[in-house]
């Protein structure tokens, strides 16, 4: 990352990204002739993440960022956490901070609401989204937030229909600490326009066809979560709870699932899962099961809860975890359950800014994954074995 500041108002911010995997990558769609971990070192590492300006607009107390940037969205990942073109505007006034942000998205070939079929990119067959978040900060360790994300879709997500679609999110938070309890939470609802041009086929869960609609009463997306740290011992306990509804017939032209703006761009970092659900440490190269980067499992809905604790011991860390998720709209299956994960962590750090650390994980898959004869789950197999994981990671931070 490079910052040029100008001043205090003003700066160009650029972050770059290597992304090179141990012992190499070949793949199609980012890198044709190979990253630089393969034999000779010499191919495509290097990429641009966010080139951004910056500023205070002058006179007033708010501030901008223009350009490629990260963006979180208020849901803790659930609806995205991504890097994307686009314009943020940001004030302060007193205990309220409000932002609007407005990005084009079209040029996404992920699934979810962002997915566009002609990769066109901003124009009239383009995918616009706009963002409203509101906080408020009650007290010192109390604040409560709102948020509005609107999808706009010129062309019916160029997939046969000229319909305009309008896809909307709400939703509300709330972060506070209560003596040694820390708390967070979250509450989202979706509706929009349906687009009757198209027929879904699966496995593609095409949100301008299925996100429901004004008229269409009941048919509505839902996302919940809730997570706690509580301060025991030398380190803390952690307790998550995550529901994203599911939808149990894609191809009936209306959807009752939580659509993420893209399948590769969803998190639950509470869950400190690596199987079950995808891990925060893996951005690019997600290790769980059953959908890989994406949290709704092909538009099916997920529903878990999450245990662990984790603490240090001077220069040693550590934290063992366990965790329970199922589908929440099984479809043909037999069984909703995705399974039962156990992983542990030890760490130690070697320098004041660089530690090393072991990581296991065991899943114990459930019936949904072919345990019983018939249709499974989404990225799953008749009679699959139980997968585990284990891994290295060495944490420089400077």
């Amino acid at each position: 990352q490079y910052i040029a500041k100008a001043n205090d108002d003003l700066r160009l911010v650029t972050h770059f990204e290597l992304d090179t995997k141990f012992g190499g990558a070949q793949t199609a769609s980012k890198y044709t002739q190979g990253d630089g971990g393969g034999l000779d070192a010499d191919k495509i590492t290097l990429e641009t993440k966010s080139v951004y300006l910056d500023f205070k607009i002058p006179s007033t107390p708010i501030r901008a960022q223009v350009g490629v940037q990260p963006y979180n969205d208020s849901f803790g990942g659930l609806f995205g956490n991504f890097d994307a073109t686009g314009a943020v505007f940001t004030g302060k006034f007193d205990a309220l901070t409000a932002s609007y942000g407005y990005f084009t998205v079209g040029q996404s070939s992920l699934t979810g609401i962002g997915f566009d079929a002609t990769k066109a990119g901003s124009g009239k067959t383009a995918q616009d989204l706009n963002t409203i978040d509101l906080k408020y900060a009650l007290n010192k360790d109390l604040s409560v937030g709102a948020s509005y994300y609107m999808i706009l879709d010129k062309l019916g997500n160029g997939l046969g229909s000229s319909a305009t679609v309008v896809n909307n999110t709400v939703g509300l938070n709330a972060a506070g600490k209560l003596g040694p309890v820390s708390l967070s939470g979250v509450l989202g609802m979706q509706f929009g326009k349906s687009n009757p041009g198209f027929t879904p086929v699966a496995p593609i869960n095409v949100t301008s066809v299925t996100v429901p609609g004004l008229t269409n009463a009941g048919t509505i997306g839902l996302a919940a979560s809730l997570a706690a740290k509580i301060a025991v011992g030398p380190g803390n306990v952690n307790v998550s709870g995550l529901y994203l509804s599911g939808d149990a017939n894609p191809a009936d032209g209306y959807n009752h699932a939580w659509q993420s703006i893209g399948a590769g761009v969803n998190y639950f970092a509470p869950a400190n899962m690596w199987l079950l659900t995808r891990n925060i440490s893996t951005i690019n190269s997600s290790t769980a099961i059953g959908g890989s980067s994406d949290l709704t499992r092909g538009g099916r809905g997920i529903k878990g809860i999450f245990a662990g604790y984790e603490g240090t011991a001077d220069k040693i860390f550590y934290s063992a975890n366990v965790g329970s998720a199922a589908v929440d709209k099984k479809r043909d299956a037999n069984s909703s359950s995705i399974g039962t994960e156990l992983n542990a962590t030890v760490g130690y750090k070697l320098y004041d800014n660089l530690s090393a650390s072991f990581t296991g994980a065991y899943a114990i898959l459930g019936n949904g994954y072919g345990k019983n004869t018939g249709t499974v789950l989404a990225g799953g197999a008749n009679g699959a074995d139980n997968p585990f994981l284990t891994a290295i990671q060495l944490n420089y931070i400077f």
